[in-house]
């Protein structure tokens, strides 16, 4: 019997990543903020709503990704249960 992982499991991963994606932005933006000073903050605030905009976007992919895996796990279960019956 091949291993299949739970759905749940996907998306429970997904989220988790989005997390930490989150927090590493977050993290990384204060700490540069706070050694620069104010007034080089307006480049820095760009260039964090960039790779804010590039994280969202992966993390987009993830979940299409997320949502095909289900796809193909359901489509999986369901012939299981027709040819059983």
């Amino acid at each position: 019997m091949p291993f299949i992982i739970p759905s749940w499991a996907l998306g429970a991963a997904v989220i988790l990543i989005a997390i930490q994606v989150g927090r590493a932005i977050s993290g990384s933006g204060r700490l540069r903020l706070r050694r620069r000073g104010a007034q080089d903050a307006d480049p820095e605030i760009a260039e964090l709503q960039e790779n804010l905009a590039a994280m969202q976007h992966r993390v987009t992919e993830l979940e299409e990704r997320v949502d095909f895996a289900e796809r193909l796990l359901a489509k999986h279960r369901e012939s299981d249960r027709l040819g059983q019956g």
